[in-house]
């Protein structure tokens, strides 16, 4: 079950609150009219999945990037006079 709060509402409820999400509720809190999402709160909420990015110009040169290529160390950033 989903509820809806109000942050206001879920900040002077949150003891309330706390015990809604131990029996399993999930708490949809939106701020302002227009009932903009601050986040959810559940017990057991999923985390996002990360997003696959696709590499645009580099895709179609046959050029890979890995994690490991965009991480570099004190000395090699210390190189560049900037």
């Amino acid at each position: 079950m989903t509820l809806t709060m109000h942050i206001g509402e879920f900040k002077s409820r949150f003891s309330e609150v706390v015990e809604m999400i131990k029996n399993g509720v999930t708490i949809k809190v939106i701020k302002g009219k227009s009932g903009e999402l601050v986040g959810y709160f559940g017990k057991d909420l999923q985390e996002p999945k990360p997003l696959n990015r696709k590499l645009g110009f580099f895709n179609s040169q046959g050029v890979s990037i890995s994690k490991e290529d965009l991480e570099w160390s004190d000395e090699e950033l210390s190189d560049f006079d900037l």
